[in-house]
Parts: structure tokens; C-alpha cells; sequence
């Protein structure tokens, strides 16, 4: 049965002006830098009035949290609009604040001049927009200039390049700094002379044709010549021509003047050389007529010559201050040999010589074979040639050819002079020619068959002289291509796959064909492809789980796994442990992937983390009693349902009615728009109604006690609650009332819940008398006669122990105790009352109990041949011994009974009967009554 029921509500409205003061959303903020310009940093603080469930921040930049105190970044200027929310147990609260955050200053300068060639004064102007201080650094390492206005001018003093900084602050306070790399450039002009080796007889016109180099393409205005022979000119262009008249070696400088004015001047040492032609100019020769190949002595004779021109006439020529030379002429035929003899640059001519050159002269020219690099096409196109005889030497150590055009191959590779030797048929000229060729088979390596994506690798040509190659040209598996002179190089691969890689040579002599390798599959490149997942939502404040699902290359195990979970979480796990985001936003989640090769790969996603709701499950009552209703709070920024559905009003509402019957608890979930899901629960305890049971009306004995007993309920009060009740508030109270009484138990579940009450009534019976009688001391071994005494209404009785007693239910009883005894006489009236009382009967222990005879005879006729210990209340007898008047021990007997006539002496030693004679024994003896004692005494032994 219900007593009574209740229906508990929530009252969300009519709130006192009072608690709703008390509630309140409210924050503060400050700023780094203070004054919100972008990109900055805001720590938001929480100062809501009360105790709130939730904060939930919406910071108007598509960040929310739900932290008490925040710190956001805010990189983009404008306004926006902060709102703290605040949750409440009874209301919700909310505040806004408009910040605005301002644009760093777009921060821009000029100068009137930025190139100059000598110290001046260039003028700065800021054009800067809403520009108010400006800190200038003009980079030459004088303090830094700060000024409101916005023009400002500096002094360069020296040669140099400059960098120039600008930092400007706005009216908003927001500063930016803007430097200009090598803004100022200061440099003299530079002057060159394309004009060397200038000579020639005087009177000479010598032209010089000057380039000026200046910075900012300042236009020349003048240039000052001195010519080194006291002479010097003006000219506006820096071109222009002088006659010298006088010999010798003149230094010339040139001094230019700029539009800017910059000067510079550069001499040029000894640019002029002036001199006399030289007189009887003439030369000799040691023949006119051999065999080509024959060295060939040339004597010159001048006066005032220091320098000689020769030319052979054979296609080469000499200069120098040699007068006396020996030439091998290369060519057959007739030569014209001619001679130029000069003093300081002026030179007169010889008269030339002709000189005849009999006989064949060697040449020949190879073609390396493109069908086979082993072998080279020789041809001979040695001159003079007529029934000639050829000698080919190929430096292999393979036998002389005699062929005029031979091909020769070779086996091995390297360096060989090639060496042909032509003779006339009359042998009496030989001529010799030899040139070096280079063997080789191309070819290049990587060194490596397989590699990690991303890495570098190694390729070099091999066999291949470098000073041959006119270039190398790659053409790579990838599809990239390469051209250079270097015949190691390295690249690196970022595609993975197996790749064929072609390589062509090109060589500077045409003698030798291009060379094209290729290396078929000869290149694999491997890489794990790394990718990841995010199981379901990624919610604000909630655990998100992401899944490695990477690509290893076959047969190449996965080994490492390195996660950057973008909120400061990092994992070498394969799987990482699920972590949270304690705010909402994108944020990149990294995975770098490592395989058994340790080739690695990296993915980057960014995930988008939603702001979770938030949700309170709320009752203004815990408890209630069994059959109440109670009204439940679901306070949410989101719909709200509720999970279990017992005893419940509505699942989709806020503020369901439930009416549990036993304990339940309730779960409110609260879903937003982005698919996030929070939960809370709120626990109702069920009080339940009262079953009460008690135990029967009961009766004692007077003076005895009874115990009481109540069922179904959680807290039990008795009364009267006075001296006749132990446990008045426990279930199960010892009452001893001394007359008839009634005990009346109030039992309940939960003080706010309804109590139910019974009663149970004690009664109480008389209680008979006894006397069990004296207590009494009697020697060990004694008889007692028990005699009590008890009232009239006694109809049972009965002595406790039975011990040593004739009759344990006989009102009168003997006891032959054999130790001290407590004896409790237990006696019940007709109404089955009991009383009992004890008497004590204490043993003592005396020698008279024990008898010793003080003769015996042992002659065999059934008569006192045995002698032994008799007597009674004796329990043992520790030791019995027999000395003779020697003191020889000649009996002993050790832990029998008294009266035992087999533990006696029957007047023997060792089995031999003793003479007759007086003999001493000694025994020790154990009472009933625990006490010993020892006896000793003369013994005649009779025969």
C-alpha cells in the first residue's frame, strides 16, 4: 500500500530576480599583444556568477571549447563575436562581446635615390597607409630613427650595399616591419680597357676604346685621358686616338666624370709599347734541300732587334727573342720560310727563304668503329708518297702492319700511341708520326639495385676518359632528363617503380662515335605508400580513433609507424591510442610510415573536429518514495532523448515525468547537427513501502531476557524505550521488562517515506528457588553426601556434571569425586522457569590415604608376598623404588595405580630372591587433587 504519493516538478520559470542575479555568464579576456592586432593571441577567462554544469565559448571564428579559461588565436582582421554560455541547473545564461581585430599596417617605403657612387643624402618616405610612428634602420650601423612623420632623411658615408627596415605602428597601435634587401647601393664607377698589346713604330696612332661601368646606368659626362707621354686629352665619350712620337712603354690613364657626378680613375701599366725599326735584318739556313722530317737550323741577324717573328711556312710559326732556332718540318714540297725582327713593337721584314722538303711525311687519322669500340679504321694520308712502305706500331704488343689503311682491334682497354713510319722506295727517307687513341667500352653504375623513394642515387660513368666528352646525356626511367660534363652525378628518384635508364655520350673528337648505354630494369625503387583513417565523428572534447591503412611495398614489412595527431599527441604505435581534442577546429594529422628497408612515406589529413553538445541529466529529488513522480532536467545546447525507457513520461523531451518502482538510473543523450553525442546520467533511488513483519508475542522467566524481531524495512524504532529494552533502533532489541509488557516497533524505509508500526507483547513467569547445599573440603578418596534444598513448586531437577555422582536427578545424591568438583543444581517449576545454583566440594591430599605395610613374606603361600602401594584418592603413583642397606637400587616401578599388586616387589633382585633383611623405599605420589607428595619408609622382607 502507498502512503500517499507525490508529484515532484521542476519549476524552469517564475525564478527570483535574486537567483537569476546569481547566475550569470560572464568573462573577461586579455591580449598578446594587448592590442588585438592580427595575428594574436587571446586568454579568455571565465567569471560567470554561481556554479555552472557547462561553459560552452563560440569565439565567432569557427572555434568553440568548452574550457573555463581558453586561450584562441585569432590570424584574420575583423570583428567578431564572442559568446559564453553558461549552464545552469534551473537557467541557461549567456554573454557576447564584440572584438575587433585590427590588420597590421601593409607597410611600404621609397627613397628619391637608391644608387649612388660617393656619400650623400638620400630622403625616405613612408607610404605607409594610416602610418603614425615609424622606426627606420638604415643598415649602415647608425641607431635606429623613430619619427611620427612620415618622410625622413639620411647621410651614407661610405662605399657599400645597405638594407633598410621600416617598422610602422597604426592608430590601432598594431606594428609591422618591412626590410628591403640591398635598398641603398653605393659604388664608384668601374672602368676597362678592351685595347692590349698596342705597338708600332713611331709616329703611331694608337685608338682606345674604353667601357665604363656605372651603377644605375649613370650616363658618363667626361673622361680625362693621359697617354704616358706627357701628353693627355679631354673627351666626353670614352673613345679616343693618340699619335705618339717618341719610343718606349707607356703607362695610359683614364679618369670619367658621371651625370651624378661620380668619378674613378683606372691606369693600365705599360699599355703602349713604341719603338725604331731594326736595321740588316737577315737570316740562314743550314740547308735548302733534305728529306721532310730533317731538323732544319734558322740564324737570324739584326741590329736593334730584341723580338723575332718566324714562320715556318709549314703552318706554324715562333715569336720570341730567339735569333737561333732549330725546326722539323712537317710538309713535303717547297717551303717559304719568312722572318720579322722587332725593336720594343716596330718590326722590319727579312728577305724570305724557300727550302725544299724531299721524301714522304707521315700523317694518318683514326676512326673509332661504332659497330665494335674495340676496333679503329686507320687511314693514312701521309704526303709525298709514292712506292712507299708502311710500318704500323699500335702499342699492344701485336705484330707491326704493313697495311696502308689497317683496322686494328684491340683487347684491352687504355691509353695507346699509335705510331706509323713511312719510308720512300729508295730508303733513303723515312718520316714518323704517332698519336695517342683511347680504348674504352662505356658504361656506368648506380651501385644500388634498389632504393627508397625520395632517395639519392649515385650514377657513374666508367671506361670513359672525361677530357674526351663533349657531354653526357641521361635520359632517366622517370622520364626526366639530364645534360652535363660530369661524369658523376646524383639524383634523386621520387617515383617509385622499376626503371630502364639511358645514357648517351657525345665525344669532342669526331673520331670517336657517341656511345649510348642502356640499362634495361635495371633500377627499382620502392616506397610504402602511407595512408590513414578517422573512425566515425571527430567530436570536440570526446575520443577519436584513427586507422594506419598504408600500402607496404610487397614483401617489405611496415616497421615503424610515427603519428602526429596535431594536439600535441604524438605514437609509435601501429594503431594509436584514441585521443581528444579538448577543442573544436581542423587540425593536420601526420603519419609517417618506415618499412624493413627504411624507406619511408608521410600523409598528412586534416580532420575537422565538431564541438560536441552538451547535456545535463538533472532531478531536484534523488530519492523518492515508491509510487512518487519526479520530474527530470535534460539541459542541452542540442535535442535531447533519454535512453532508458522505464516508468518515463517521453523519451524526446527535455523534462520527462518518471515514476520508477525500484532504483533506476536515467541517460540523457543530446545530438547536434554534426552527428556529436554526449550523455549524462542522473540516478533516482526508490524508496520502497514497508512490509513489516515482527516476531509472536513471546514470554520469560522473570529476571531472563527475550530478544525481539522485526522484517521489511530499513530503520526500526521501539518503544517505551527505557531500562527494559537493549537495541531500541536496531531490528532485533533484548528486552527484560520485569512485569508483563507490550513493545510497539515504528519501521521505515527512508525518513521522507511513510513508517509502519506493530506491536509484540512479553509476558513474564516466576522463577523457583533452590540451595544446593554448602560447599564443602574433604580428603581425596572421601564420599559426600549432597542434601539441597528448593521451594514447593519445583517438579524437575538435575546436577550438572554427572561426575562421580550415584544419581545426577535424585534430589539427594552421594559424590566419590576424584578431583575438585563444581556440582550446579539446575531446577525447573511448572511453568518451565529454571534457577540453578553450585555448590563446590574441594579435595585435599594427606599421606594417611596411603598405606605401605611395614613387612611382607614372600614364600610363595598367596600371603603378603607382594609388596605394594594400597590406599585410595591417590591418581598415580610416579615412582615406587627399593634400596638395600647398601644403597643399591634393587626395585623400581614408575606411573601405576594405587592397590595394583602387579607393580609390587616380590623380594627379588635380577631374578634372585634377596635375603631376609630390612630394606628402605621411596615413592612419589600424584593426588586427585593434583597435589604430590612423597613417602619414604623400612620395609622387613621375612623368610
Amino acid at each position: 500500500m502507498h502512503h500517499g504519493r507525490q508529484l515532484l516538478t521542476v519549476l524552469s520559470l517564475l525564478l527570483s530576480p535574486v537567483l537569476l542575479k546569481a547566475q550569470q555568464a560572464a568573462f573577461t579576456y586579455n591580449a598578446t599583444p594587448v592590442n588585438l592586432c592580427a595575428p594574436v593571441s587571446v586568454a579568455f577567462h571565465n567569471t560567470s556568477t554561481g556554479t555552472p554544469l557547462s561553459l560552452v565559448w563560440d569565439f565567432g571564428n569557427g572555434r568553440s571549447s568548452r574550457e573555463a579559461n581558453p586561450v584562441i588565436s585569432f590570424d584574420a582582421p575583423g570583428p567578431v563575436t564572442v559568446t559564453l554560455t553558461a549552464y545552469y541547473s534551473t537557467n541557461t545564461s549567456s554573454v557576447s562581446q564584440s572584438l575587433t581585430i585590427y590588420p597590421a599596417p601593409a607597410v611600404d617605403f621609397t627613397v628619391n635615390n637608391r644608387y649612388a657612387c660617393g656619400p650623400y643624402t638620400a630622403t625616405f618616405t613612408d607610404l605607409t597607409p594610416g602610418g603614425q610612428q615609424r622606426t627606420w634602420d638604415f643598415g649602415d650601423g647608425t641607431p635606429p630613427v623613430t619619427t611620427s612623420a612620415a618622410t625622413v632623411q639620411h647621410q651614407y658615408t661610405r662605399i657599400d650595399t645597405f638594407n633598410v627596415s621600416l617598422t610602422v605602428s597604426n592608430a590601432n597601435g598594431c606594428t609591422q616591419t618591412l626590410r628591403k634587401e640591398g635598398f641603398i647601393q653605393m659604388a664608384a664607377p668601374e672602368i676597362s680597357l678592351s685595347d692590349i698589346g698596342l705597338q708600332g713604330c713611331v709616329p703611331f696612332d694608337a685608338t682606345f676604346n674604353a667601357t665604363v661601368n656605372t651603377i644605375n646606368n649613370d650616363a658618363v659626362t667626361a673622361c680625362a685621358w693621359n697617354f704616358g707621354d706627357n701628353s693627355s686629352d679631354n673627351s666626353t665619350t670614352p673613345s679616343i686616338t693618340h699619335r705618339y712620337t717618341n719610343t718606349g712603354n707607356h703607362t695610359v690613364s683614364l679618369t670619367v666624370t658621371t651625370q651624378q657626378g661620380c668619378t674613378a680613375t683606372r691606369s693600365f701599366q705599360q699599355l703602349v709599347k713604341t719603338g725604331v725599326p731594326p736595321q740588316n735584318v737577315s737570316f740562314t739556313a743550314t740547308r735548302t734541300n733534305d728529306c721532310a722530317g730533317t731538323s732544319t737550323r734558322l740564324l737570324a741577324s739584326a741590329i736593334n732587334a730584341d723580338d723575332y717573328r718566324w714562320d715556318f711556312g709549314d703552318g706554324t710559326t715562333l715569336e720570341g727573342p730567339e735569333h737561333d732556332v732549330n725546326h722539323v718540318f712537317r710538309t713535303g714540297g717547297n717551303v717559304t720560310v719568312q722572318l720579322a725582327a722587332g725593336s720594343n713593337g716596330c718590326y722590319t721584314s727579312a728577305a724570305p727563304v724557300t727550302l725544299s722538303n724531299q721524301g714522304p711525311v707521315a700523317n694518318f687519322t683514326f676512326q673509332r668503329r661504332c659497330d665494335n669500340k674495340m676496333a679503329f679504321d686507320f687511314t693514312n694520308i701521309s704526303t709525298g708518297a709514292g712506292s712507299d712502305t708502311y710500318e704500323w706500331d699500335f702499342d699492344d704488343g701485336s705484330p707491326l702492319d704493313n697495311s696502308a689503311h689497317p683496322r686494328h682491334i684491340y683487347t684491352t682497354g687504355g691509353t695507346y700511341t699509335v705510331r706509323l713510319t713511312v719510308r720512300n722506295a729508295a730508303q733513303t727517307c723515312t718520316s714518323t708520326y704517332f698519336q695517342t687513341i683511347q680504348v674504352f667500352t662505356a658504361d656506368f653504375h648506380t651501385g644500388v639495385g634498389t632504393i627508397c623513394r625520395s632517395s639519392e642515387v649515385p650514377y657513374g660513368v666508367v671506361h670513359v676518359p672525361n677530357t674526351l666528352v663533349e657531354t653526357y646525356d641521361w635520359r632517366f626511367g622517370d622520364g626526366s632528363v639530364l645534360t652535363t660534363t660530369e661524369d658523376d652525378i646524383r639524383k634523386t628518384v621520387h617515383t617509385t617503380g622499376v626503371f630502364t635508364d639511358m645514357l648517351i655520350i657525345r665525344y669532342k673528337d669526331p673520331a670517336y662515335c657517341p656511345d649510348t648505354i642502356i640499362k634495361q630494369n635495371h633500377l627499382t625503387v620502392i616506397a610504402p605508400q602511407a595512408a590513414l583513417t578517422v573512425t566515425g565523428n571527430a567530436c570536440e572534447g570526446q575520443p577519436v580513433n584513427f586507422q594506419q591503412t598504408s600500402v607496404p611495398s610487397p614483401n617489405i614489412p611496415l616497421t615503424e609507424w610515427q603519428w602526429d595527431l596535431g594536439n600535441g599527441t604524438r605514437s609509435a604505435l601501429q594503431t594509436p591510442a584514441a585521443t581528444m581534442y579538448n577543442a573544436s577546429g581542423t587540425f593536420p594529422v601526420k603519419l609517417v610510415v618506415t618499412d624493413a628497408r627504411n624507406c619511408k612515406d608521410s600523409t598528412t589529413i586534416n580532420i575537422t573536429v565538431r564541438p560536441t553538445p552538451i547535456v545535463h541529466a538533472l532531478t531536484p529529488q534523488a530519492k523518492i518514495c515508491e509510487g512518487n513522480t519526479v520530474t527530470l532536467q535534460g539541459i542541452s545546447n542540442a535535442p535531447v532523448r533519454w535512453e532508458r525507457p522505464y516508468q518515463i513520461s517521453c523519451l524526446n523531451c527535455s523534462n520527462p515525468d518518471v515514476t520508477p518502482l525500484r532504483d533506476t538510473s536515467y541517460i540523457a543523450v543530446a545530438t547536434n547537427i554534426y552527428g556529436c553525442t554526449a550523455r549524462d546520467t542522473v540516478a533516482i533511488q526508490v524508496v520502497p513501502d514497508v512490509h513489516l513483519t515482527v516476531s509472536a508475542d513471546t514470554s520469560i522467566c522473570s529476571g531472563m531476557h527475550a530478544q525481539l524481531r522485526a522484517y521489511g524495512a530499513a530503520a526500526y524504532t521501539w518503544t517505551p524505550d527505557d531500562a527494559t529494552i537493549t537495541g531500541a533502533n536496531t531490528a532485533m532489541p533484548v528486552v527484560m521488562p520485569e512485569v508483563n509488557s507490550t513493545y510497539t516497533v515504528s519501521a521505515s524505509n527512508d525518513p521522507s517515506c511513510p513508517a509502519a508500526t506493530a506491536q509484540i507483547n512479553v509476558a513474564v513467569r516466576p522463577v523457583p528457588e533452590v540451595n544446593a547445599g554448602a560447599d564443602q573440603v574433604v580428603t581425596v578418596g572421601s564420599i559426600v553426601q549432597l542434601t539441597p534444598t528448593y521451594s514447593s513448586d519445583v517438579v524437575h531437577l538435575e546436577w550438572k556434571p554427572a561426575t562421580y555422582l550415584d544419581c545426577a536427578s535424585c534430589p539427594e545424591t552421594v559424590a566419590a569425586p576424584r578431583q575438585s568438583m563444581d556440582y550446579a543444581l539446575e531446577v525447573t517449576n511448572h511453568v518451565g522457569c529454571k534457577r540453578t545454583d553450585i555448590m563446590n566440594i574441594k579435595l585435599v591430599c594427606d599421606q594417611s590415604v596411603v598405606f605401605f605395610p611395614n613387612g611382607f613374606s614372600p614364600n610363595g603361600d598367596g600371603m603378603n608376598d607382594v609388596f605394594y602401594a594400597r590406599g585410595k584418592g591417590i591418581r598415580t603413583v610416579k615412582s615406587f623404588r627399593i634400596y638395600n642397606r647398601l644403597g643399591q637400587e634393587v626395585f623400581r616401578r614408575e606411573n601405576f595405580n594405587v592397590e595394583d599388586m602387579a607393580m609390587g616387589w616380590d623380594g627379588t633382585f635380577n631374578g634372585r630372591a634377596l635375603a631376609a633383611d630390612v630394606y628402605i623405599y621411596m615413592a612419589e605420589l600424584l593426588c586427585d587433587s593434583n597435589e604430590t607428595f612423597h613417602l619414604k619408609g623400612n620395609v622387613t622382607l621375612l623368610r
